[in-house]
């Protein structure tokens, strides 16, 4: 079974919050490790938590992931765990956060409504879920619990949906959206690297074709292949394929919005 616990969450750092969830799983499981993957997810913004969540699984699949964005907390949305296709244990709230990093996983095997009594005999506190429900049940799974032991099965179609979805094949081009930027300005979209030959996009050039704008940029493996401030697009650490500048800001530059609409194409 998985050892580490990767933690993505918009709780920052400035409160309490990160460091009660750390101490309730070693409490709970004190052979479990603790990443944190990401805490300053701008507050309330699941589709920026799923995105970055999405990565985490793609760089680090052999773990539980404990996925905290949640506005919703205290109101009727579930909590639940879902077990991944390739065997990834994801873990938070119902509202579609969880879902891009089941893709990423394989697809979803499995999904569990978590049952709070089975849980704790304390009841949670409305407002901090992740506390007590969320991170007991990530350090249970770790510990080898049985989900079965946690909640109820459920199918996976009743599910919230996702807060983007993947992109589609239409004719010679795909049909994608920009996701995020990084702290660099670099815009992933959400067009996975596992589906990059069945997309066609093994290309030396693509054509991004953003708003009224298209640009004709080379398929580099490194910022570096190209001269500084010179576009490019790659696969990053995160799986995305990436619009890029050399040692400049691609979203500043070509002004790129999360949930752009794109469509690129492999040009020679």
């Amino acid at each position: 079974m998985q050892s580490i616990i990767c933690f993505t969450s918009d709780f920052g750092s400035g409160d309490t919050w990160v460091g009660v969830c750390h101490a309730v799983i070693h409490r709970s499981c004190p052979s479990a490790r603790v990443v944190d993957m990401a805490h300053d997810i701008p507050p309330f913004d699941i589709r920026k938590g799923a995105a970055v969540a999405a990565a985490g699984v793609f760089q680090i699949p052999d773990a539980v992931h404990l996925i905290v964005v949640d506005p919703g907390v205290g109101g009727n949305r579930r909590d639940i765990c879902i077990k991944t296709v390739k065997g990834t244990w994801l873990v938070g709230p119902d509202n579609g956060v969880l879902l891009p990093s089941a893709h990423r996983g394989g697809g979803i095997a499995e999904v569990y409504a978590i049952d709070p009594a089975k849980v704790d005999f304390r009841s949670p506190l409305a407002t901090f879920h992740a506390r007590d429900i969320l991170a007991p049940v990530a350090a249970a799974l770790v510990c080898g619990v049985n989900a079965s032991a946690l909640g109820v099965l459920i199918p996976p179609d009743g599910l919230v949906p996702p807060p983007f979805e993947m992109c589609r094949k239409d004719r010679d081009a795909v049909i994608g959206e920009a996701l995020e930027a990084d702290r660099f300005g670099s815009v992933r979209f959400n067009i996975p690297v596992e589906q990059l030959g069945a997309l066609g996009l093994r290309s030396p050039y693509l054509a991004i074709t953003i708003g009224h704008n298209t640009l004709r940029v080379p398929f580099a493996v490194s910022f570096a292949d190209v001269a500084p401030g010179e576009p490019l697009v790659l696969v990053d650490s995160s799986g995305w394929l990436t619009l890029a500048l050399n040692r400049a800001s691609a979203e500043e530059r070509f002004g790129i919005k999360s949930g752009a609409a794109v469509r690129i194409a492999a040009v020679v």
